[in-house]
């Protein structure tokens, strides 16, 4: 409802309190002292049940009618008022000492008189809300006032208990316990089951709803030819086993994963997620039980290990169910935005496939009809709210966190891998034997020369001092010289094809223009490419006196000169960088290396990337790069896609503000964080470790590719730069320096070259260790070759797993990430912090009587689910598995358990169905949570069996089969529809699993919608064209349209019920698509030749056969021979017409059949795949 109006109507007495928001309370009113009812309500009380009740038939009204403005939402109630408990109905309000319900008293009952009054302004609902009341539901609210306004706790939100079996009247038709449900409440309604449906049309129903494909003809005349009483429940064993099974099943599923192959959102490029498709398949095929399958998926992660490998994998793999959202890999998003984004997905997901709940109005505000509050919304959020991720997805690569998924050919290889390295292990032991003996020997020589080799790999070193400009010059005049002959040399060559292409096509070559036409243009500016070409903007490495570092910036705002540690340094004002050429610090984690520099911060308080070479969020920041936090500390990160496969390390100390110190860091090739030392001043830091699990190139994704390459940079991470510090003597090596090493960088001593000058005598341990560390990482041939070789092998190995498939799944943080509400939904608005719980109406994660209290985390939530106190699970998922077999669950809106949505036609039953599935049958040999068993009950029903065909009683008081007066009889789903085609035909090929493929498509589509990636629709060709549809790749942006022309989910939400509709453009698919005539042209042409002597009466029952599993009928029969006499003589007419239709499809033409009768019986074969029986299931 809206909100109450009041007004002043003298002649009645009535005293009107106005709000100071100037909305209206409730009036006072002095009414007659008898209760009239309007002569339209009295009418309609003879239509209503004699005892009415608050969930079947009022709470329905006041839902639709009164919780918009009297509900759940304290911030959307109007005047105080809330009726959707109690409480707030019967309590008087406030400033006007009036009660909305007092039950038994309709004459004090104000509700009474807003919605029988006809004035405007004094009416409920208020004729601005544009809602009414019918005379009957006017009678039904003042009917349950009279009886006492018995409030009850809505039916979804109470444990289901076990009911007792009834007794129908015909108790000889009830086959098995769901009959008794049925039978009894037909009764009640006076209606009378169906006659059970021909042992045909059971044959096709049961086969497309537990396979999804027809029953070939093969099947149908052995299932016709089994005599036996029981060869109907022999059918269904088989089909319950058959491998299609599995896949049947896993459609609806993916529907509620919100499956894709692509990310969404505007870019849209493509994902690998179909490892998680096969696994649902493998899943319902070996029948896993279903509170594994959606513990799995929720919280796979958090299970004990499993021993057995495989096992384990699917753990993982299944909590991709999480990761299904679309994502974003648009630059320059707010990646927290975003990120708050997925996280309310799952728990929208969440709340509607496993509660049955819609949830996302709770985000803004408190839910309008349902009791979830806003903090019941956040409760939930913070399950899904510590997965290790990101907002901005990678173009190249999948977000972190994920599974690597090698083929067994990789995994033979990285066995073999593992091996040899570990055959180098031994010499990778720095006490072996052999490395002290040749240790005395070069110590010995080295004690004589009293020195070391100084900078020892060193590839780079810029001091920023004002020296060596004419070098520069020089370097960059010759650089220039050689670019220019290389583009002379280009535009030469181009000039060549140009003038050869106008000798070929005079017509359309080019204009030329001569230079005294040629305008001169503008003097432009210059530009930060040409900037950076300036030797006044450049410094050599003065290691090799080449390959100049660049500073870069503002024109006005290029890094300066300033007093630095050593001579002169830079110093970057903001928006201003220094970087280094390409050829410098590309690493990729088998390669050892140091970096060193000098900074000097004005200010310590914000994040500064000090220095690195990432390849930014567009690539997952892949690469490595050192930030300075704004509480001082250093951060260290080396990484394929962050955060989650990645080294991440911080220090534990805080590096000074206002002065300069030196930061270093060191790296072995090993790929683990205890390879990764930062140094501070020449001393290690303590460090803690964030993430230590980088698997995969820091420097490729897979197959070698990468979004873009970036170079080593100061001060600048992409497009953000950082202001107001200082850099002096950067220094890179191209190897792991030892801790001795580390303090000559930062200008003290040479600890190395000290302690071999310390006479042996007075030499200490530390001194002596240092040196044997120094001499076998650096000088030992044996000990370096070794490790040489082990950095070889361990590039083969990750190189091998970056280009594995790789699958998001989910991975908690180290750390919990803290969850607030969210004022209005913001992901920058957080208020009151939350922590993980279930809605406050449902019980509590530590209310289990049954055992310990569950954890707050995903694996307790999903525990949750499956106790036995859950008023919803259970329930919400056997409705889905009734709703797939009957087109409507007995609950009809499978989406909404709540306040909106319709009571259960069969409550019992639906309570019977949640408590069997929960508990199964130990007697009869079926575990808890069976899926197969549960199927196999429904379609062994007689409920099941009935005929579709319609009595005059049932259409007129079971118009929509509400109370199952008659079997199904509902179109097939897209997938069905196409997949009969293909299987009716012959084509269809049913190879089970991999990725996702492309069959025809309409050109253009892809190529409308996309940006950047995945723009391009490339059809592929052969047996790949006739893949059952599961497999069909689905493009967010655009999804194949085939398949949503007959209503497949777009998938971008969670869906549990496709809507249904019909429309013109359904009929011109299965007309004119390529696929469907191709399937019609293949299913003519399979038949020999005899088959179409004598009127062809034999290819029409062979059509009829494979495309409906029935023969034709005898008019069927003529009608389809008068239909080819037809069209041959048209085709021999127009043998271009039949030409252009056999064209169709990639599948060879049989040249064996003149070509206008094949036309002709192609036509023929495409009227029978658009009978009504194709496309229906019956």
């Amino acid at each position: 409802m809206v909100r109450w109006s009041t007004k002043r109507i003298k002649s009645i007495g009535i005293a009107v309190a106005v709000s100071a928001f100037g909305g209206a309370v409730w009036s006072s009113c002095s009414h007659l002292s008898h209760v009239s009812k309007p002569a339209d309500v009295l009418a309609a009380e003879i239509n209503l049940p004699e005892k009415v009740d608050y969930n079947l038939h009022v709470k329905p009204i006041l839902s639709d009618r009164c919780f918009a403005c009297h509900g759940p939402d304290k911030n959307k109630q109007q005047a105080g008022l809330r009726l959707d408990t109690p409480e707030g109905a019967y309590e008087a309000l406030a400033k006007s000492g009036h009660t909305a319900v007092v039950p038994g008293d309709l004459e004090s009952s104000e509700l009474f008189h807003r919605i029988t009054t006809t004035d405007p302004d004094e009416v409920m609902p208020t004729p601005k809300s544009n809602l009414t009341l019918t005379a009957s539901e006017k009678a039904m609210l003042l009917r349950w006032i009279e009886q006492g306004a018995e409030y009850k706790q809505h039916w979804s939100l109470i444990a289901p208990v076990m009911p007792a079996l009834p007794t129908p009247k015909n108790n000889r038709w009830v086959r098995n316990d769901i009959d008794r449900f049925v039978g009894a409440k037909l009764d009640e309604k006076h209606l009378v089951p169906a006659a059970e449906a021909d042992k045909l049309t059971l044959l096709r129903r049961v086969t497309l709803d537990l396979t999804g494909l027809p029953p070939t003809p093969a099947e149908v005349d052995a299932y016709l030819a089994d005599r036996s009483p029981n060869a109907y429940e022999k059918l269904v064993d088989r089909l319950l086993n058959d491998p299609h099974y599995g896949e049947r099943q896993a459609v609806e599923w993916m529907d509620v994963a919100r499956y894709a192959d692509t990310h969404g959102y505007q870019d849209d490029g493509p994902r690998t997620m179909w490892p998680y498709r096969d696994w649902v398949i493998r899943s319902f095929n070996k029948n896993q039980p279903f509170d594994q399958f959606v513990t799995w998926q929720l919280a796979g992660d958090m299970l004990p290990r499993s021993a057995n490998p495989d096992e384990q994998r699917d753990k993982l793999l299944a909590t991709a169910f999480n990761r299904n959202h679309q994502q974003s890999q648009e630059g320059g998003i707010v990646d927290e935005e975003y990120r708050v984004e997925y996280v309310a997905d799952r728990v929208a997901t969440f709340g509607k496939a496993f509660l049955g709940l819609t949830t996302e109005c709770a985000r803004c505000h408190d839910h309008k009809y349902d009791p979830i509050s806003q903090k019941d919304y956040y409760s939930l959020f913070a399950f899904f709210n510590s997965n290790n991720e990101r907002g901005q997805i990678p173009y190249n690569g999948e977000s972190a966190p994920t599974i690597t998924l090698p083929s067994p050919q990789v995994v033979r290889q990285l066995a073999a891998v593992r091996k040899k390295m570990a055959s180098f292990q031994p010499l990778l032991n720095p006490n072996k034997p052999d490395y002290q003996q040749r240790f005395g020997q070069w110590l010995a020589q080295a004690e004589q020369k009293r020195v070391i080799q100084p900078d020892l790999g060193m590839v780079a070193r810029y001091s920023f001092d004002e020296e060596n400009r004419g070098d520069i010059v020089a370097y960059v005049k010759a650089k220039d010289e050689k670019n220019k002959l290389e583009e002379a040399k280009k535009k030469a060559e181009e000039d060549k094809r140009k003038a050869q292409e106008a000798k070929r096509k005079p017509e359309k070559a080019g204009a030329v223009v001569k230079p005294t036409e040629a305008k001169k243009e503008p003097r432009k500016p210059k530009t930060r490419a040409e900037l950076e070409k300036d030797p006044r903007n450049a410094f050599l490495n003065s290691v090799n006196d080449t390959l100049p570092a660049w500073l870069g910036g503002d024109v006005d705002n290029l890094p300066k000169p300033v007093p630095g540690r050593f001579g002169k340094a830079r110093f970057l004002p903001g928006d201003s960088w220094i970087s280094l050429p390409y050829e410098f610090g590309a690493y990729d984690q088998n390669q050892p290396f140091t970096i060193s520099s000098w900074f000097k911060m004005n200010k310590v308080g914000s994040l500064v990337t000090l220095m690195g070479r990432t390849a930014g969020p567009m690539d997952g920041q892949r690469g490595y790069q050192l930030d300075l936090l704004a509480d001082g500390r250093l951060k260290l990160m080396l990484s394929h896609v962050w955060p989650a496969n990645a080294i991440d390390i911080e220090s534990v100390e805080k590096v000074p503000a206002g002065r300069w110190f030196q930061v270093a860091f060191t790296y072995d090739g090993l790929g683990k964080a205890q390879g990764l030392t930062l140094y501070l001043n020449g001393k290690p830091m303590h460090r803690q470790v964030i993430t230590d699990q980088l698997q995969h190139s820091m420097v490729w994704g897979k197959n070698k590719t990468h979004w873009a390459q970036h170079a080593f940079y100061v001060g600048r991470m992409h497009d953000n730069y950082y202001r107001d510090f200082a850099v002096d003597e950067l220094r890179i090596y191209t190897r792991c320096l030892t801790p001795a090493e580390m303090p000559r960088l930062a200008g003290q001593p040479d600890a190395i070259t000290a302690a071999l000058r310390t006479p042996a005598a007075r030499r200490t341990p530390e001194q002596r260790a240092s040196l044997y560390t120094y001499f076998v990482t650096t000088q030992d041939a044996g000990y370096r070759a070794a490790l040489d070789s082990t950095l070889k092998l361990r590039e083969k190995q990750f190189m091998a797993l970056t280009n594995a498939d790789q699958v998001m799944v989910m991975q908690e943080r180290g750390q919990s990430r803290p969850s607030f509400i969210l004022n209005r939904g913001a992901y920058d608005a957080p208020g009151e912090p939350v922590q993980p719980a279930a809605p406050h109406f449902l019980p509590a994660l530590s209310d289990n009587s049954a055992g310990d209290a569950l954890p707050p985390n995903r694996l307790g939530l999903a525990k949750w689910l499956l106790r036995a106190d859950n008023p919803l699970f259970a329930r919400v998922v056997v409705n889905r598995m009734w709703q797939n077999y009957f087109g409507q669950g007995l609950a009809k809106n499978a989406d909404d358990f709540g306040n909106q949505g319709a009571m259960p036609s069969h409550p019992e039953l639906l309570d019977y169905l949640a408590i069997r599935f929960r508990e199964g049958r130990e007697k009869e040999g079926i575990r808890p949570w069976d899926v197969k068993a549960m199927h196999r009950l429904i379609v062994t029903s007689a409920t099941y069996r009935q005929s579709s065909s319609v009595s005059e009683a049932a259409r007129e008081y079971d118009f929509d089969n509400t109370y199952l007066s008659r079997g199904p009889s509902y179109r097939m789903s897209a997938e069905q529809i196409r997949d009969n085609a293909l299987a009716a035909s012959g084509l269809l090929n049913k190879q089970m699993g991999g990725p996702s493929v492309l069959p025809y498509q309409p050109s253009g589509i892809w190529e409308a919608l996309a940006t950047r990636n995945a723009v391009v629709y490339n059809q592929q060709h052969g047996d790949t064209l006739y893949r059952r549809s599961m497999y069909t790749i689905w493009k967010r942006s655009s999804p194949p349209p085939m398949m949503l022309n007959f209503d497949a989910a777009e998938r971008h939400v969670c869906i549990v019920k496709r809507q249904k509709t019909s429309t013109p453009l359904q009929a011109l698919v299965t007309l004119n698509d390529p696929q469907f005539v191709e399937a019609s042209r293949v299913l003519a042409q399979n038949g020999g030749k005899p088959e179409r002597e004598n009127g062809g009466r034999e290819a029409i029952n062979r059509f009829f056969k494979a495309v409906i599993s029935r023969p034709a009928r005898a008019e069927e029969v003529r009608l389809m021979q008068q239909l080819y006499a037809e069209e041959l003589a048209d085709f021999k007419k127009n043998p271009k017409r039949a030409t252009e239709l056999l064209s169709v499809g990639e599948y060879p033409v049989d040249k064996t059949i003149p070509p206008a009768e094949l036309a002709a019986w192609t036509v023929v074969a495409s009227t029978v795949m658009n009978f009504d029986e194709a496309i229906v299931k019956r």
